[in-house]
Parts: C-alpha cells; sequence; structure tokens
C-alpha cells in the first residue's frame, strides 16, 4: 500500500528555489543520487569500496565548491572554520539533494564494512537527531531512553574526532609527474577532509544539543514512585503492542492469523480489557489533585509526578484508540488511516529484516524506508498529521508507529558488522559454526574426537577460501573485513582444539578408571 504524500500539505519551510550560481551543483548531485540508487537496486554485483570512495571524495570536492559559492555571496571568508551547507537560512533543493547522497553514501559505507569510518556515522546521526526530536516532542523520557543514545553519540564523536586529527598521506615513489599527480591529489583529499570533518561536527553538535535540550528536562523520579513508574510502562508497551497487531484480521481464518504471527480480534479485546482495569487501578491511586501516591508508603512525592502524568495521557489516549477497533482493526480518522496502513507495512518489513537482517539486509535499503519515514514525518503540521476532522483519532498511534520505525532503523544501523557484503556469507557460515561449537562446549563438551569432523570439515572448506590468509572476492578484490573473519576462524580452530583436548583428557581418565576397576577384580 502507498500513500499519496502529495495530498497532504508539508511542515517544510525550506524554500527549493535554487540560485542560478547552484543549478550546476544540483543538475551533478541529481545525478549522482541516481547512479547510487541504481547502485543500491542492483543485486547482481557487490559494491566496491573504492568505488564508493571515489565517488564520496568528488561529491565532497562539490560541496566545497558549494560552499565557496555561498561564502562569497553571503560575506564569510572561505577559509572560516564553518560550512554553510545545509544552513538553515540557505537551505534550499540542493540541500535536500545532497542530504539523500550523503545518505546513500553513509549506507554504501556500511555496505562495504567500513563502519567505524567517519562518512558512515552520517546515517546514524541522522536517524539519531529523528530520535532525539520525537523525544523530545513527547515529553516522556528516562534515563533508560537516553543512555543507549548518549553512548553511540559518544562513539561517533570519537571517530569523528580521530578522523579530524588524520593527515591524508600518500606515497610518492613513482616519477615525477605521477608525484606532481599524487601531491595533488593529496591536497584536494585533505581540503574534502576539513570540509568533512565540518559537516560531520555540525551534524554532530546539532545531535549533541538536541540531546542536552532533552537532558536538561529530565525530571528526578522518587524511588518511592518507581513501583507505579514501571506498572504505567508496563501497561503502555502492553497497549503499543495491541497497536501495531491491530490489522485487518476479520477475514482471516485462525490458522492464517498463526502463519502470519497475527492475533485474534477475541484476544485484542480481552487483552485490551485486562490493560485497562490495571489502568483503572492505577489511577485510583490518586489523591484529588490528580497526583499519584506511592504504593508502598501512600506518601505523595513532587518529583516524578510529571512524568506519570505523561505516561497517564498516553494510556488513556492509546485505550480510546484501541477503543475505536472492529475485528481486530482500528478504525482511524479517514485522513490517517492510509498513514495508518503504510506506517504498520513499514514497520512489519523493518521487524523482519531484523530476523533475516545477515542473510538479507543491504544497508543501502534503509535509504528507502528513511526516505518513506521522512516523507511521512513532514506531513505533520505544528505536531499533528492534517486532518479534515478536529477530533483525530489515531493521532498518538500513528507517532509511535513513526517512532518505532526510526527506532529499528537506528538497530538495523547499530548492529551492521564491519564486513564487506561480498564477505558476508563467510561471516555468517564462521558466526554459525561458532555458536554451534560454544553451545555443545557449554553442554559438556563431545565423547570423542570424531563428533568434532562435520565442524573441521566445514572449517577447512572456509579456511581454503583464503589465499595468503587473504579472503578475495569474486573479482580478484581485497574486501573490507578480513580481520573480523580472521578472528573468527581462528576462534573456531582454538574451540575445536580444546574440545579435542578435553576429549582426550576424558577418554584417558575414563580408560585408566577401566584398568583400575578390572585389577580390582584379581
Amino acid at each position: 500500500m502507498s500513500v499519496q504524500l502529495s495530498n497532504y500539505p508539508s511542515n517544510s519551510t525550506h524554500p527549493q528555489l535554487v540560485p542560478k550560481e547552484e543549478e550546476g551543483i544540483l543538475k551533478y548531485l541529481l545525478d549522482v543520487r541516481n547512479y547510487l540508487q541504481n547502485l543500491k537496486r542492483n543485486r547482481t554485483q557487490y559494491l566496491n569500496s573504492q568505488a564508493v570512495q571515489k565517488t564520496y571524495q568528488e561529491v565532497l570536492t562539490k560541496v566545497r565548491e558549494l560552499d565557496e559559492i555561498r561564502k562569497n555571496n553571503h560575506a564569510t571568508p572561505s577559509n572560516s572554520a564553518t560550512t554553510l551547507i545545509h544552513s538553515m537560512e540557505l537551505h534550499n533543493r540542493v540541500d535536500s539533494v545532497l542530504d539523500d547522497v550523503f545518505q546513500l553514501l553513509s549506507l554504501c559505507f556500511l555496505t562495504v564494512g567500513l563502519k567505524n569510518s567517519a562518512p558512515a556515522t552520517y546515517a546514524s546521526l541522522s536517524t539519531v537527531q529523528s530520535l532525539l526530536e520525537h523525544l523530545n516532542e513527547s515529553n516522556i523520557f528516562t534515563h533508560h531512553d537516553l543512555g543507549p543514545i548518549k553512548e553511540r553519540l559518544d562513539q561517533i564523536s570519537k571517530i569523528v574526532e580521530e578522523s579530524c586529527s588524520q593527515e591524508i598521506k600518500l606515497d610518492n615513489e613513482g616519477d615525477d609527474q605521477f608525484n606532481q599527480y599524487l601531491d595533488e591529489t593529496e591536497l584536494e583529499q585533505n581540503q574534502n577532509k576539513i570540509e568533512q570533518d565540518l559537516l560531520l561536527r555540525a551534524k554532530l553538535q546539532h545531535c549533541l544539543d538536541e540531546y542536552h535540550e532533552i537532558e536538561s528536562k529530565l525530571e528526578e523520579i522518587d524511588p518511592s514512585l518507581n513501583s507505579i513508574l514501571e506498572k504505567l510502562f508496563q501497561i503502555r508497551r502492553g497497549l503499543l503492542s495491541l497497536v501495531a497487531s491491530a490489522k485487518k484480521n476479520s477475514l482471516l481464518s485462525q490458522k492464517e492469523l498463526d502463519e502470519k504471527h497475527l492475533i485474534s480480534p477475541e484476544y485484542l479485546n480481552k487483552k485490551l480489557l485486562e490493560l485497562e482495569k490495571e489502568f483503572k487501578d492505577l489511577e485510583s491511586n490518586r489523591d484529588e489533585f490528580g497526583k499519584f501516591k506511592s504504593l508502598e508508603t501512600g506518601e505523595i512525592p513532587e518529583n516524578g509526578q510529571n512524568v506519570l502524568k505523561g505516561l497517564e495521557d498516553d494510556c488513556n489516549d492509546l485505550i480510546n484508540d484501541l477503543s475505536h477497533q472492529t475485528n481486530g482493526r482500528l478504525t482511524l480518522d479517514p485522513d490517517l488511516q492510509p498513514v495508518y496502513e503504510q506506517l504498520i507495512e513499514i514497520k512489519t518489513t523493518l521487524e523482519k529484516l531484523m530476523i533475516t537482517r545477515r542473510w538479507t539486509l543491504r544497508e543501502t535499503d534503509l535509504f528507502t524506508y528513511q526516505k518513506k519515514l521522512g516523507e511521512i514525518d513532514n506531513l505533520r503540521v505544528k505536531g499533528k498529521f492534517p486532518s479534515k476532522s478536529s477530533d483525530s483519532k489515531g493521532q498518538f498511534i500513528i507517532l509511535y508507529l513513526l517512532r518505532r520505525c526510526y527506532a529499528i532503523i537506528y538497530k538495523l544501523l547499530e548492529c551492521s558488522e564491519p564486513v564487506s557484503e561480498s564477505l558476508q556469507p563467510i561471516h555468517n557460515q564462521l558466526s554459525t559454526v561458532r555458536r554451534c561449537l560454544l553451545d555443545i562446549k557449554r553442554l559438556g563438551g563431545v565423547s570423542n574426537e570424531r563428533e568434532l569432523y562435520p565442524y573441521q570439515m566445514k572449517l577447512a572448506s572456509l579456511d581454503n577460501l583464503r589465499k595468503d590468509g587473504i579472503f578475495y572476492d569474486s573479482d580478484g578484490n581485497i574486501p573490507e573485513g578480513q580481520g573480523t573473519l580472521n578472528a573468527l576462524l581462528a576462534a573456531c580452530f582454538d574451540i575445536v582444539h580444546e574440545m579435542k583436548v578435553e576429549a582426550e583428557a576424558n577418554n584417558k581418565s575414563n580408560d585408566t578408571s577401566d584398568n583400575d576397576d578390572t585389577n580390582s577384580q584379581f
């Protein structure tokens, strides 16, 4: 299902009119975006890290050119330690297309295994930025919500800082003409790197500012209210899980529901009543001013009441929206129903990718979902999705689904391995063998060496794929992830060796015990 996004007004206030001097750069960026999207769609060929880096350098050169144009037109020194790219005042269609290009390139870096490189952080920063903006808007968050985001921002900060401190040096070992070419290339790449560092630092700083703004709002919750807080979170999670499961189930048989992992309308109604009863019981534990009492002491602490009130409002909204479902299907405002259907579809697809990502996910595929979510997010006006009805049912549900999709994309990005997609099949096999070996070892090991033969044969076949200790792709290139694969292979061999030694020791011990028993009989 698709939503006709053009029928809705957008909350984007950025002008799309492009100055004449930037039109050439816009055309170039559109061509690059099309090129990268074609690469993304081409599943017959693995991405090449050298080609990705070459394209990235070419784009950065154009970005420097764009930055210089803007600085010249706005009386900013060209060597200024700031960048006018993505400037709110100068934002136009060039910036929008450039953001798409950087998103695609960042995902390409992830796909070829360069997860810990500076360009690869762009996609993560964009997703973190969306999560933080929605978190800030919701006004309901705790240290548990902010902790993982802060850890990721710290990791990205470290990657960006390390990148900023490095200078590109190319070896000059050819003739004078070639050395001159290398010097020019080195100079250009270092200038590009300065522009890259400015862009990433600006984007990182924006995320950090958003994070600190949220952190400043964080309210300390009185320990005596923790039990109520936990119960409200559990009820909210239960209601949200019902929201995500409420689909067109009325025409499906029980067998089809089981196969599609959907809940029946009867179960949904039953669960909703149970959660509503739990919620009403908690609501009854308030004073006349609506403040929650501690379940343990009966006292009414001030710290944390706002958080509890926000959770209470969320639960009320969810119960109200879920009460408008019939036969397991939510009936929302007609203007919101198409958006809801599309978000359910995106969320379901992303959740499947969480399970099958090792075998089916190409990180560049996430661009499509990021783009769709961005378009849906931009439909909102003053935080609300537009509707002809003054009483729009389901606003909170749609916002939850939108935020949930962003969160899954964030997890998928973080789960990415620093291994090129061309080596991913080998990585998957080694990971599976290692997991099996560890399970066997945990369960007591093997009784004899023969039980390890299948694993030894598999490891030998994978080891034979190496040439001089290097895994090559089908084109003879050396993809990223060599260290990871070699470490996995070595770990598997070590586990096999340990279990062989243990099996031999156990067999010797058993033989000695048998001999002792035999001698004692005589």
